[in-house]
């Protein structure tokens, strides 16, 4: 549920700056990697916020759904009813040329005062896992709907063994946070994870005790994000502006920070694209991998 999470987040945000605006926001929201249940949940709660926000007249706020990730890109392209997307990084990287073309001002949801994340792979000491080199045949926690986590696992094993990492493993294990997937390995449950940096220090925080028993591997580039919002490049010049005002406003960081701690975000901030560089020649790498090995 992470893409909602920051959905809500973008809602609640931008329905504190626009109150005195007339502008409506038309989400798209992707529903197809849920299951039925899920899909229900999301539908019902966003919904539910969009019933409240146009009730006490907040915000003029549209929600669609989309079970085909391509036709939320043929709408948004044609403002054929969205005008806004939250993006995961790898749908971003996958659609890059396209989403340059017809969006702009993209804002990042950050984890930490870094604009990206960084990852690490732990292992259970007695594993016997001191690098990459030493997973075959060894017991994965993986955590559900982290597909960053995925991606530079699999990106890891095509280039040391030139094979998916479905295929080097003993066995993968999924688990719903990443911080159960730790603990799976620190109480010897798995062989080895992969978790994001700010949980794993989170985690060393709330007991320090964790380090006897689990070691870092090896290390991400910072460059991985979990998700950023694109607006249509016609969205208003006054929109914005009053968008950039009210994200970078001492004042909203201030009224803000114990919101954003709820949901363990650090901020929202405006970027580049140019600041995906780094991201997009790991992936292009990644892609070129995929093809030669799979």
């Amino acid at each position: 549920m992470i893409i909602f999470k920051y959905f809500v987040l973008l809602i609640f945000l931008i329905s504190n700056s626009y109150s005195q605006s007339k502008e409506t926001f038309s989400f798209g929201i992707s529903i197809s990697d849920y299951s039925i249940a899920e899909q229900n949940r999301i539908k019902n709660l966003s919904l539910g916020l969009q019933r409240k926000l146009n009730e006490e007249n907040l915000i003029n706020v549209n929600i669609s759904f989309y079970e085909n990730e391509r036709k939320i890109l043929e709408d948004f392209e044609n403002k054929k009813n969205i005008n806004a997307l939250i993006l995961t990084s790898q749908f971003y990287y996958d659609n890059k040329e396209l989403i340059k073309r017809i969006s702009k001002n993209p804002y990042i949801y950050r984890t930490n005062e870094l604009k990206n994340s960084q990852l690490f792979m732990i292992a259970n000491k007695n594993s016997k896992i001191n690098s990459i080199n030493d997973i075959k045949n060894k017991l994965f926690a993986n955590s559900l709907y982290m597909r960053n986590n995925s991606i530079w696992f699999d990106y890891m094993t095509l280039k040391n063994f030139n094979k998916p990492y479905e295929q080097i493993i003993k066995e993968e294990t999924i688990s719903t946070k990443t911080s159960t997937a730790l603990l799976d390995v620190y109480f010897n449950k798995a062989d080895f994870c992969i978790i994001d940096k700010d949980t794993y220090e989170d985690m060393l925080i709330l007991n320090p005790s964790l380090k006897k028993n689990i070691t870092i591997i090896e290390k991400s580039d910072e460059i991985f994000f979990y998700a950023f919002t694109s607006v249509h490049k016609d969205i208003s010049f006054e929109s914005l502006e009053l968008l950039n005002d009210f994200f970078t406003n001492k004042k909203f960081k201030n009224s803000f920070r114990e919101f954003f701690k709820i949901i363990n975000l650090y901020s929202v901030t405006a970027i580049k694209f140019e600041d995906f560089d780094k991201g997009e020649q790991f992936f292009n790498e990644y892609k070129d991998l995929k093809k030669k090995y799979n």
